[in-house]
């Protein structure tokens, strides 16, 4: 319902306005119709513990509200009843970078990854995979050195050229020095020379030699000769 306006007439008491009564409801209508329309002081506040409030409280007043502003690669659009937040689907750029090297990707490009020597690349959905294929690595590398000790699990260790080490233990095979130990290991192996035995001739060779002979002090200018006989 809107204002009713009261008719008061051209000039006074020319009979064109509204009579007394009519006034009067007049008055009472818009009475009730402000009555109405007056603001009822209704609480108003931000629920919930995450994010941004968007009440801003009573100014001038008037029940206020912030505003809603885009920020980067975000976008706004609103109805009557909604508004809507938009996003752009795609990065405007993306930076790669390498060991040695980088990559600036604009919104639309796409980044390969491809397998080097032994790395191989695959996909499976949404998951990236790299694979090192490890057979005959070693004979890859054109200096391989061990930082640990090396074990060989039972294995053997063939067709090696020089091998040069400061101590060596268990069994060898091969030339030491250009010679093969497999020839002179025999001559190494089996032989008991048991005990040196002296011979005598007679009885007085074993007496003598038995007994320790004091020859005491000998002056080499004196021209003193010991004959200790020979060795046979």
């Amino acid at each position: 319902m809107a204002i009713e306006y009261i008719n008061v007439g051209n000039i006074a008491n020319d009979g064109t306005g509204d009579d007394l009564r009519e006034a009067m409801i007049k008055i009472n209508n818009n009475f009730e119709e402000l009555d109405l329309k007056a603001v009822q002081d209704i609480p108003i506040e931000n629920v919930g513990s995450l994010g941004q409030g968007v009440y801003a409280g009573v100014i001038d007043g008037i029940q206020s509200f912030k505003r809603l502003v885009p920020g980067q690669n975000i976008n706004l659009s609103s109805t009557d009843t909604t508004v809507t937040i938009n996003t752009n689907e795609s990065l405007e750029e993306l930076i790669v970078i390498s060991d040695n090297g980088s990559i600036i990707l604009s919104n639309g490009q796409s980044l390969g990854i491809t397998g080097g020597t032994g790395i191989t690349t695959s996909t499976n959905g949404q998951t990236l995979s790299l694979a090192l294929d490890n057979t005959n690595i070693l004979s890859s590398d054109t200096l391989p050195e061990l930082v640990a000790n090396m074990n060989a699990n039972s294995n053997d260790i063939i067709n090696a050229n020089l091998i040069v080490a400061n101590t060596f233990n268990g069994e060898l095979q091969g030339n030491v020095w250009g010679i093969d130990i497999r020839d002179i290991g025999p001559y190494l192996a089996g032989f008991d020379f048991g005990q040196a035995r002296e011979v005598y001739k007679n009885a007085i060779e074993f007496i003598l030699s038995q007994i320790d002979v004091e020859f005491g002090s000998i002056d080499p200018e004196s021209g003193e000769q010991v004959d200790l006989g020979y060795i046979a």
